[in-house]
């Protein structure tokens, strides 16, 4: 069992906290009670125990909590999970939780912390044959995506890389970015120049079919829709301080969709950052993906770089070891995030906040993913959880209001997944 926090919304300006699972029957457990969601301020490590405390407030989360943090040094993780239906309460830096006994939480390996996103959706069964394909679109206006490169290039070489049979594609308008992948002359590493358009853009990473995807770029608005901003070539040759290339959130969550990715990370400017709406990152996942990762706040590149660095050799690690033997499996990648931030905090983790800036957010059912020979004789389950998946995002969208190419790009992936489906015999 999980230990699972809830915050919920009461009314516009309140928020009530709930014990909403544990691994024990908790006197007090889904009970609500009202909790501060204001920013304590102060030190890290200080604005950390001030929110422990405020939990801890709540007498079946205080239980919960000092349960889990008994746990002892060599046990295993034990990810603590926050379903964040609250607006108030998502935008503070539940990642700085922080005990007297147990200094941060987050950087001891037993107690990861995740997000859970404030809308479920159902986690289709993945399947899985190698090659493991990550893309990476390294396209930031004003920011190089070299160093982020490098770090990929570095994962990809590692055995466990090897072992998945791992491939790199990248996308990019940087010219030192293309240049770099051209010099490593490596065969599971291939390059393609970022599109002048949005709509050319989802269809370059659909045509990949991601495992994994990689995202250098900016967040914000246009037009009142969420977006990712990429960086074409004359944006760069301009120094503009934002990508023309905008690609609207529901445009990328339809790329995805057909490759079922397993992580998005978006290495990118505010992405995790909450606003009067739910974060990028937050907003990906409600909309359908399994885990989504991204930045709490505008954060130095260094340390994004830095994060990258530690990342993906961990989420490498991960799959391997999940996947290694054939048959169903469940990917958590909580435990994941606990190496890259103890990367960030260094030494003195109370001096700077940017280990806890990477935000994770998750659907609350596991990803499930067949591997190898499991995956053979589960494809058309496969097809058909990918058409699910479409059924259920064409029932999000409004034919009012919704973009009539958008409505006939998903019409058409639907049509064709039920085509397959049926010359299977289904």
């Amino acid at each position: 069992m999980r230990t699972v926090l809830g915050f919920e919304p009461l009314g516009d300006e309140r928020t009530v906290l709930k014990l909403r699972e544990a691994p024990a029957n908790i006197p007090g457990l889904g009970a609500n009670r009202v909790t501060d969601v204001s920013d304590p301020g102060g030190t890290v490590a200080g604005r950390g125990e001030a929110l422990l405390k405020r939990l801890c407030r709540h007498p079946a989360v205080s239980q919960g909590l000092s349960a889990a943090l008994a746990r002892p040094p060599a046990a295993g993780p034990t990810p603590l999970y926050l379903h964040m239906v609250s607006n108030l309460a998502d935008r503070l830096p539940w990642e700085q939780l922080h005990s007297a006994a147990q200094g941060f939480i987050a950087l001891d390996a037993r107690w990861p912390i995740v997000r859970i996103a404030a809308i479920r959706s159902p986690v289709d069964r993945r399947t899985f044959t190698p090659p493991l394909r990550i893309v990476a679109v390294l396209s930031a206006a004003g920011r190089t995506g070299v160093s982020q490169l490098d770090a990929l290039l570095a994962a990809g070489a590692l055995p466990d890389a090897r072992a998945l049979d791992t491939r790199l594609h990248v996308i990019s308008a940087e010219r030192a970015v293309l240049d770099r992948v051209a010099a490593a002359g490596r065969p599971d590493v291939t390059a393609d120049v970022l599109p002048g358009t949005a709509p050319e853009l989802a269809k370059r990473i659909t045509a990949a079919k991601p495992h994994l995807v990689h995202l250098l770029c900016h967040g914000g608005a246009a037009g009142g829709v969420r977006t990712l901003a990429f960086a074409h070539t004359a944006d760069f040759d301009a120094g503009e301080p934002v990508g023309s290339v905008q690609l609207k959130l529901p445009d990328l969550v339809v790329a995805l969709i057909p490759c079922a990715p397993w992580l998005v990370v978006l290495g990118a400017c505010r992405t995790a950052q909450t606003s009067d709406t739910l974060s990028l990152a937050h907003d990906l996942v409600s909309q359908g993906l399994p885990a989504v990762a991204g930045m709490r706040r505008l954060v130095d590149l260094n340390d994004t770089d830095r994060f990258c660095a530690a990342l993906y050799p961990e989420v490498l690690a991960t799959v391997r070891g999940t996947l290694e033997d054939p048959g169903e499996h469940e990917i958590d990648w909580a435990a994941t995030f606990t190496a890259p931030r103890q990367a960030l905090a260094r030494d003195d983790p109370d001096e700077s906040e940017a280990w806890s800036d990477p935000v994770l957010y998750l659907q609350d059912d596991p990803l499930r993913i067949a591997a190898s020979s499991a995956a053979d004789s589960s494809e058309l389950a496969n097809l058909q959880g990918r058409l699910d998946t479409h059924e259920r995002f064409r029932a999000t969208l409004d034919p009012v209001t919704t973009d009539p190419a958008l409505l006939a790009q998903v019409d058409a992936l639907i049509a064709d997944l039920r085509a397959r489906l049926a010359g299977a015999g289904r």
